[in-house]
C-alpha cells in the first residue's frame, strides 16, 4: 500500500468514528425525534393534545346547549298546543 492509501484509510476511519459519536449523542437523538415526529412524552406534544381536547370539548358544549334549547322550545310548543285544544 502506498502512504496515500494508508492516509485515506486512517482519515476515513476517523471520520466514521466522529460521525458515529455525533449521531449517537444529543444531536443524533434530536434528529431522530425530528424525523420520527414528537415523542409521546414530549411536553409540546402533550400541550397540543390538551389544546385539541379543549377545542373539542368546547364544541361539544355548544352542541349540547343547542340541543337543550331545541328540546325546550319543542316542549313549550307542545304545551301551548295542548292548552289551546
Amino acid at each position: 500500500m502506498s502512504p496515500d492509501q494508508v492516509l485515506a484509510i486512517v482519515m476515513a476511519s476517523i471520520a466514521a468514528w466522529t460521525l458515529t459519536r455525533i449521531f449517537r449523542g444529543p444531536i443524533g437523538q434530536a434528529l431522530a425525534r425530528r424525523i420520527g415526529g414528537a415523542e409521546p412524552g414530549h411536553p409540546a406534544s402533550d400541550e397540543a393534545q390538551i389544546a385539541d381536547l379543549r377545542a373539542r370539548m368546547a364544541e361539544l358544549e355548544e352542541r349540547l346547549d343547542f340541543s337543550e334549547r331545541m328540546l325546550l322550545q319543542e316542549r313549550q310548543a307542545g304545551q301551548l298546543r295542548q292548552g289551546e285544544g
